[in-house]
């Protein structure tokens, strides 16, 4: 919510400040009006249209990250929003909330007020029907204004005047301005708090003087018409949504646009100026963090057993007999990487549900009783929390889909964003990926790069490369050829390369290059080929000699047992952060 009042107040300025330089002195008086009409609905609605295109990156490198090697006692940085913050940030939001409301009431009540007024002046006054409005004499004042079909005139004005009056505000009558000052007043309502919403009502209140003006002097002896704005300020009721015939503020300005000479029409070229704008506009929305994504903050006075036997309660009594429709219409979400406790108890009635269709099916306990049975939702967040967990998410990729773990999605530190533009790299390169997801916790934003293509893609030599999370069967490093399951060879690998880096990378380099202290990484991208050779080994790191010290570290891998897929001998690439502390 925050996010789209914030982008609701940047587009109005920037609307603002284009109408404010280049077409507030136009005499392109009702184009004005309806720019100022458009761009205030504009504001509300393009934060919300989000254009997939605008969201894709195509980035130039590929890289497919490993686990990272940590050189020495380098302390990790969280990962995951503390249910602290999490607490705190609810209850601000709240706050704020009420705010908004409470102000709103108070706007809306103020517009009442006023309306009243309005309401008791029309009761009292004399009305008289002509050709589809009404004029309505008001007793011993010089009123003057008009509302919807109804013009409003004091008794006390001469009949010379009252032609001038009338002239001007039957065009407001039949433009039907009311209608635009209505709905600033709505805007004015639920964004009491927006400065700029007040502008906007100012300057469509001078638009709307400068069309009557216009027209009314066309009806009218012109040089009168001056001689009566100068002579006389009549009385003006503070209502927010009448058309009063003077206001003090406004009859300089009147008189110099009633003398200006009509702006030459190449001049309308500048309105197409709203279609950079817009296009502008919808890229910064549809590029922005959706905030659908965030955390399900509804509030419940339900503890965690109530919530799951509701759940339960519930799937018993809608899926009894049909099991599987429980899935495909409580599908889980696993972009997040935490799930709030609403959604915990859901998954866990469900996993229940599941392990009571499998007894009274078989007459014995589920392993997934066994499992979750005693499991509470704190015990799940510990879990979380463990190095185990963030990289089993992060290395477990739903199909075409990678992910990436990060501490504050609104703020990236450094290696984190070269992390994300890596995974994006890979995923242009690599087909068989579509997708990025990036969480901080209990939020996450999703990258669509392109529509799934297919498993594989070739290179230049017509070599298939292939992920090393999605391969049938992975390179065999010494040390894990005798091992049969694919996890566990993964694993291997994997513990193979860091125990090689932590032996043969030089530690003491870098404190010899005048780095500033702090942890410092490398990245490193290679491939093992269809001989099972390291190939094309690259680093990226804060000096050249540790560049090339990683570069010589990979090389010195040994040779390997090729990757297959598919029955055919395949590339695998790789990227490997190494990380260290320079004291």
């Amino acid at each position: 919510m925050i996010t789209y009042i914030i982008q609701i107040i940047a587009f109005q300025l920037i609307f603002l400040l284009v109408y404010e330089a280049l077409l507030k002195k136009e005499t392109f008086f009702n184009y004005n009006r309806w720019y100022l009409l458009s761009t205030s609905v504009l504001s509300l609605l393009l934060p919300f249209i989000k254009i997939e295109s605008f969201t894709k990156t195509l980035p130039s490198k590929y890289v497919v990250v490993l686990p990272e090697v940590v050189l020495g006692n380098v302390k990790k940085t969280p990962q995951i929003i503390t249910e602290a913050s999490t607490i705190a940030n609810k209850t601000s939001w709240l706050t704020l909330n009420n705010i908004i409301i409470l102000g709103s009431c108070i706007a809306f009540l103020i517009f009442v007020f006023k309306l009243s007024k309005l309401l008791k002046l029309w009761a009292k006054s004399k009305k008289v029907k002509s050709n589809g409005y009404q004029i309505l004499s008001l007793p011993n004042t010089t009123v003057a204004f008009s509302f919807f079909n109804y013009v409003f005139i004091g008794n006390q004005l001469t009949e010379q005047q009252k032609e001038s009056i009338l002239a001007h505000e039957l065009i407001h009558v039949k433009q039907k301005h009311s209608i635009d000052l209505l709905w600033l007043e709505v805007l004015k309502i639920a964004l009491w708090f927006n400065p700029l919403v007040y502008v906007y009502k100012a300057y469509l209140i001078q638009v709307h003087e400068y069309i009557a003006d216009q027209n009314a002097i066309k009806t009218v002896n012109k040089k009168d018409y001056y001689q009566r704005l100068l002579q006389q300020i009549f009385d003006v009721k503070s209502l927010p949504f009448v058309n009063p015939f003077f206001k003090q503020s406004l009859i300089k300005k009147r008189i110099i646009m009633l003398q200006k000479s009509k702006s030459k029409p190449v001049y309308l070229i500048k309105y197409l100026l709203l279609i950079p704008m817009i296009t502008a506009m919808l890229v910064y929305s549809s590029c922005s963090q959706d905030e659908t994504n965030k955390a399900n903050t509804e509030q419940t006075t339900l503890t965690e057993e109530e919530l799951v036997q509701m759940y339960l309660k519930e799937y018993r009594s809608k899926y009894k007999d049909n099991i599987e429709k429980l899935f495909s219409e409580n599908k889980t979400d696993y972009n997040n990487y935490l799930n709030t406790l609403d959604q915990y108890a859901r998954l866990k009635a469900k996993f229940l549900f599941m392990a009571e269709d499998h007894k009274e099916r078989t007459g014995e306990d589920s392993n997934i009783l066994k499992v979750i049975k005693n499991e509470t939702y704190q015990d799940y967040l510990n879990n979380k929390k463990t190095q185990e967990a963030k990289d089993n998410w992060v290395g477990n990729p739903k199909r075409g889909t990678l992910r990436l773990l990060v501490e504050d999605l609104d703020d990236l530190t450094t290696e984190e964003e070269a992390l994300k533009q890596s995974k994006l790299a890979q995923i242009n390169k690599e087909e068989w990926y579509h997708a990025l997801v990036i969480s901080d916790g209990y939020r996450h934003i999703k990258i669509e790069v392109r529509e799934p293509k297919g498993d594989y893609i070739h290179d230049t030599n017509n070599e298939i490369d292939v992920p090393f999370s999605v391969i049938e069967q992975v390179p065999l490093i010494e040390g894990c050829e005798t091992l049969v399951n694919l996890k566990e060879q993964k694993e291997c690998f994997s513990n193979k390369i860091n125990e090689h880096v932590m032996k043969n990378f030089n530690t003491e380099l870098a404190n010899n290059l005048d780095l500033e202290k702090g942890v410092k990484r490398i990245f490193v991208s290679f491939k093992i080929d269809v001989n099972g050779d390291v190939v094309n080994v690259k680093a990226r790191a804060p000096h050249k000699e540790l560049e090339e010290e990683a570069i010589r570290v990979i090389n010195l891998l040994p040779k390997m047992i090729p990757g297959t897929d598919k029955g055919k001998q395949v590339n695998v690439p790789y990227s490997l952060p190494i990380t260290f502390k320079v004291d």
